[in-house]
């Protein structure tokens, strides 16, 4: 089987090697995951056999079988996923040799483990005597560091027998006994048990062990500067010096879950000792174009590394009259790359998929949403898991005041809310107490309002726009972010209430969490996403609206100055190099507020550096 991908040669002399181990230097950008990927390809046209492609996030295993899903029954010709996706694979098939006739229960939230500590020290009588004597943050910290020592232990690999030659604590080995019969008693294990058991089944069973090696022609390692001992003691079990076709990728300058045990010395110096791998290093910068990371360099000097870059691409200012304008100058140029269907320095088709926009706040969107609507262009907006992300200070505090309406006995926001407020008070006050407390006049109509909305949220919609219509804030960036949030909720529980006939309160606020209320849920087209948002992740073609003065960097930040200002531009940073290749950045000389009238702009304090 053949790839159309373009390579280089050095790739190429990667991607088409014997079956030896292979150890590939990856610096930031160099395509390593497109090495990968295209090495699995070519070792699948080789083998009736499967490949195992290890990963460390869901994320980069999701990317690795999106770019192999035009190979025939792909799904059954490699595993592809997480170390611990592996083991609990390897546990659900085996488990039976070391006593779980079916698959436990993984406890892999922190706050449930840390619940099971603290039954444990209850089951410890010989410390929760000393433990009750403690204060409420002597004890967190305690239960922190049993946490951190279990899970050491297993990192390392160390037998239950032989934990209590590894603590000069007594009651912390006796804890982590008592923890792991807590799991058992459950039939669950936890996170760091999928790597430990199952590392012990292919040491104990190495029947099991060769099976995977028959079953398997190569293994590939993704991002191999995070693995810890108990990743690459498993990989040691598995091949057990009789398998060597195994090739692993990655930056040691790039390791980043040293909290976690890892080190890139099981890569860099481990696996090159074991091993003998080839090795190859990958200079080249093809991630980002020349002319984006001249861009970048700009806002942040010498943070990118533009020697090797293999791209020239593309960057450019534009002020516009206003947001209307904008919006139509970027909709026009979306419109135009598209009409081009390929350039040199973008990999296949330019498609909607390969353009993203980018903003500071998710107001800015406003107006190229309707552009965009209007010209018939597939958009979505990524969002962050969970409940709506308010961006005025006000209206956090109503997210606040309303989940402490619905569960009053939510001591946690409870407390938030107080904070906020400046309310300090040691007794349990319901929300109606707190309107009397609250000195801020207009926090205190914020909070009435809360108290009197109906249970099926009937008057929503009437009281937030009576609020907003009498809203009296002189500041008109605040003013304008107020109004926005308010928008973006009334929007949210329209689209909850037409589709729900019983509503209440209680069920938006879920619906909301769970993002039901969007009116945009499909995962195709151009991406709009705030800043935030889009961390971690690139596009080809990129677009960063809105950067006028006072909306990037955000006017709260130029207020505070110091830390906040310095996150803003790293947050600009961030939104620069989300383009691999074409950057087109844009503000408007004149911005409509919401109650009527223009506000005129200057442009962005970041951009200065550009002389536009």
């Amino acid at each position: 089987m053949t790839t159309t991908i373009e390579l280089s040669e050095k790739q190429k002399k990667i991607v088409y090697a014997e079956n030896v181990p292979i150890y590939v230097k990856a610096s930031a950008g160099s395509g390593k995951t497109r090495v990968l990927t295209e090495r699995v390809r070519y070792l699948l046209a080789k083998t009736n056999k499967k490949v195992l492609a290890l990963t460390f996030t869901n994320k980069a295993g999701k990317e690795i079988e999106e770019r192999l899903n035009n190979i025939s029954e792909i799904e059954k010709r490699i595993f592809v996923g997480t170390f611990h996706g592996f083991c609990q694979s390897i546990l659900e098939n085996h488990g039976n040799l070391i006593g779980h006739a079916k698959m436990p229960h993984i406890f892999e939230d922190e706050i449930d483990r840390l619940e099971l500590i603290g039954q444990a020290i209850k089951q410890t009588p010989s410390y929760a005597g000393k433990y009750k004597t403690q204060d409420k943050q002597e004890q967190k910290n305690f239960r922190y560091r049993v946490l951190n020592f279990i899970s050491e232990m297993k990192r390392k690999l160390i037998a239950d027998n032989e934990i209590g030659e590894h603590t000069d604590d007594e009651n912390i080995a006796l804890l982590y006994q008592n923890y792991q019969e807590l799991l058992k008693s459950q039939d669950a294990i936890d996170f760091d048990d999928l790597l430990f058991l199952a590392y012990g089944l292919l040491v104990d069973y190495p029947k099991t062990a060769a099976l995977y090696r028959r079953s398997f022609f190569a293994v590939c390692v993704d991002e191999a500067q995070d693995l810890n001992n108990a990743q690459y003691q498993l990989l040691l079990a598995l091949t057990n010096g009789e398998f060597d076709n195994v090739m692993m990728v990655g930056d040691p300058n790039q390791s980043i879950y040293h909290f976690n045990g890892s080190s890139p010395d099981y890569m860099d110096k481990q696996f090159v000792g074991n091993f003998k791998p080839v090795i190859v290093e990958l200079n080249e910068n093809y991630r980002s174009s020349r002319k984006v990371l001249e861009a970048a360099e700009k806002i942040i000097p010498d943070a990118e590394y533009i020697v090797g870059t293999v791209k020239e691409g593309f960057f450019e200012i534009n002020g516009l009259k206003d947001e209307e304008a904008e919006a139509q100058w970027v909709v026009g140029k979306i419109n135009e790359l598209i009409a081009l269907k390929t350039h040199d320095d973008i990999e296949g088709e330019i498609t909607c998929e390969k353009i993203a926009v980018l903003a500071r706040n998710k107001y800015i969107f406003n107006s190229i949403e309707i552009q965009l609507k209007e010209t018939d262009l597939p958009f979505y907006y990524k969002m962050t898991p969970g409940a709506i992300q308010f961006e005025s200070d006000l209206m956090n505090i109503f997210d606040l005041a309303l989940r402490v309406r619905l569960n009053p006995q939510d001591s946690l926001h409870k407390q938030r809310l107080l904070s906020r407020l400046k309310i300090e008070t040691t007794e349990n006050i319901n929300l109606g107490d707190v309107i009397s407390l609250v000195l801020d006049e207009l926090n205190k109509k914020l909070i009435k309002l809360v108290t009197e909305l109906s249970d099926d949220g009937s008057n929503l919609i009437m009281m937030l726009e009576d609020f907003r219509d009498n809203l009296n804030v002189e500041d008109e960036n605040e003013k304008n972010m107020i109004f926005n949030d308010i928008k973006e909720l009334l929007k949210h529980w329209r689209n909850y209430a037409k589709n729900t006939d019983n509503k209440s309160l209680h069920q938006f606020k879920n619906a909301m969490a769970l993002g039901q209320t969007h009116p945009l849920t499909q995962h195709s087209g151009i991406t709009l996403s705030t800043v935030h948002t889009m961390k971690g992740q690139e596009f080809d073609i990129v677009f960063v609206i809105g950067m006028d003065d006072e909306t990037f960097p955000d006017y709260r930040a130029v207020r505070s100055g110091g830390i906040e200002m310095t996150q803003e531009k790293n947050n600009l940073y961030v939104a620069f190099t989300r383009a691999k290749r074409f950057l087109y950045v844009t503000w408007p000389q004149k911005r409509m507020m919401p109650w009527g009238n223009y506000k005129d702009r200057i442009i962005s304090r970041f951009l200065k550096v550009f002389n536009n």
